[in-house]
């Protein structure tokens, strides 16, 4: 008996061991092979921040992704409007290729980081600002604290503050489930577990990961359901980047430092005053209410309904964020706020 446990538990040291050596070559591989087309821009306090710039011409559009979104999330979207203005995506710290943050993740404090990252990244104001779900709380904070240099703002379904803890508190539950599964993926990642699962659903034939996501029950199905309707309308290309992000125990670290930030999030932003002078378009999906009071986001905001999709605008209707984006890049232009390239696309857009 004596002798059977101590076979046991070399085969599971064995195990631990090859999982770990797994993981870290791998983390190796990824980062030689999938950094580019972005930089590392340095912003301070060891952080380095992973960009993506393309196009040329301003205003300058901005991307702030979603709650455990990167910079891929922009890909399609990004491309489209880099053919008219130079446009900028990144990684917030603690996601994608970025360092770990080193204060709590709030509007405020990653409104504060993007704009040292502007700076750093030598991107000259005035910013047209995009935001999707938990990003467009970024970018309505960062309009605040950063008016003048802001030409306008555009928010994909922006995260609403009355759905979340603590002003619904029957939310907590959530986020408390969120952080302990997402706790457990932090250990999965060390051992191998999360790259061996990430990459069957997403690069292979998707068995090992369908496996796991039974055994994990409702919660499985859930997020299978997430993959589909977010990764499946994603380009093919960018599947070994994003598995690559969702191996490492870094990104599960990053997502806990979000989490455990949604109260504090909510409370920031639920009564923050109404952008002024700043012209905002509100994108609300088919799939929600549409907003009833938009003086809320700003003086001079207005609703558009994308009638076509669900909460992940930008890859339902990647055309039509393009061409509201665009928009507000050519009134930036006739207003003064941008450069020439700005008239141009007003231009064109006529």
């Amino acid at each position: 008996m004596i002798a059977v446990l101590g076979i046991a538990s070399a085969l599971i040291a064995l195990l631990l061991v090859s999982g770990f050596a797994y993981q870290w070559i791998g983390g190796l591989l990824d980062r030689r092979r999938l950094l580019a087309p972005g930089r590392l821009v340095d912003i301070g306090e060891s952080r380095r921040l992973y960009v993506v710039e393309k196009g040329c011409g301003g205003p300058s559009v901005v991307f702030e992704s979603g709650f455990a979104a990167t910079s891929l999330n922009w890909i399609d979207v990004q491309e489209a409007v880099a053919e008219h203005v130079h446009t900028i995506s990144y990684d917030r710290c603690g996601l994608g290729w970025s360092s770990a943050p080193v204060s709590e993740r709030t509007p405020t404090e990653i409104a504060a980081e993007l704009h040292t990252l502007l700076g750093a990244a030598g991107v000259q104001p005035p910013w047209i600002l995009v935001g999707h779900s938990f990003g467009g709380l970024i970018m309505q904070r960062f309009a605040l604290e950063y008016p003048g240099d802001t030409a306008g703002v555009v928010l994909l379904d922006p995260m609403r503050t009355d759905e979340w803890p603590p002003v619904n508190a029957a939310r907590r539950g959530t986020v408390e489930r969120a952080q302990r599964l997402t706790g457990h993926g932090v250990n999965l990642a060390r051992f191998g577990m999360a790259r061996l699962a990430a990459r069957s659903h997403l690069c292979r034939s998707a068995k090992f990961s369908g496996f796991l996501l039974r055994l994990a029950g409702s919660q499985g199905k859930y997020l299978a359901g997430r993959l589909d309707t977010e990764i499946g309308k994603m380009p093919a290309h960018v599947r070994p980047s994003i598995a690559a992000h969702w191996s490492a125990p870094r990104f599960y670290r990053g997502l806990i430092a979000h989490i455990r930030a949604v109260p504090a999030a909510v409370e920031e932003m639920h009564d923050a005053e109404p952008i002024r002078d700043v012209p905002v378009v509100v994108v609300t999906p088919g799939s929600s209410s549409p907003i009833a009071d938009m003086q809320k986001y700003g003086s001079l905001s207005r609703q558009i309904v994308a009638r076509e999709s669900q909460h992940w605008v930008h890859l339902d209707e990647p055309e039509l964020v393009a061409r509201t984006i665009l928009e507000m890049v050519a009134h930036a232009g006739s207003q003064g706020r941008g450069s020439e390239a700005g008239s141009a696309v007003l231009q064109s857009a006529h």
